[in-house]
């Protein structure tokens, strides 16, 4: 696997980087071709520490961030997400015939079987109807939701409103 470190308002010691390629180094079995790991570590305002990992192979990327006050307790939560990911994917692609890209680059049979998978419990139906921006955003605070998906009366696209981990806004319009 090949790294990348990111550090941001904290200096990376030898010992936290060996200890995140160690426990990172357990997805090289997942992945038929060599990944590439970015991993972005930061210190938070309260010295909280923000942990964040980007793991791409070919068309398949997985991603997961964690914050902790204990680095290393970071990490560790931050690979159980991972792993969690690789066992949603395997089911997945055994539920799916259509997926041959992903299969191409992961190999099934060294992920762990998931006991629970997960399902669909409840459907809705939208009826979109046009606003601007910053309706969709009242709309989406007064409904609690961390996402919205409208229909922009400009454009007249389909767009996704959601919530940043920072507390920003962000804005998604479909193609």
């Amino acid at each position: 696997m090949q790294f990348n470190f990111v550090s941001k308002d904290v200096a990376l010691t030898p010992a936290m980087r060996k200890s995140v390629e160690e426990k990172l180094a357990k997805f090289d079995n997942y992945f038929s071709h060599e990944c590439k790991a970015v991993v972005t570590i930061t210190i938070l305002p309260n010295r909280l520490k923000a942990v964040e990992v980007g793991m791409t192979n070919g068309s398949f990327a997985l991603r997961a961030k964690t914050i902790n006050e204990d680095f290393y307790n970071a990490v560790d939560i931050l690979v159980e997400k991972l792993e969690g990911q690789m066992r949603k994917v395997k089911t997945q692609l055994k539920k799916s015939s259509k997926q041959k890209s992903l299969s191409e680059n992961i190999r099934l049979e060294q992920i762990e079987e998931e006991n629970n998978a997960q399902e669909i419990v409840k459907r809705k139906k939208l009826s979109l109807t046009p606003m601007d921006v910053d309706e969709a955003l009242a709309r989406m605070d007064a409904l609690g939701h961390k996402f919205f998906i409208y229909l922009d009366s400009e454009s007249g696209k389909v767009n996704v409103l959601y919530e940043r981990d920072d507390g920003s806004y962000g804005d998604i319009e479909v193609e």
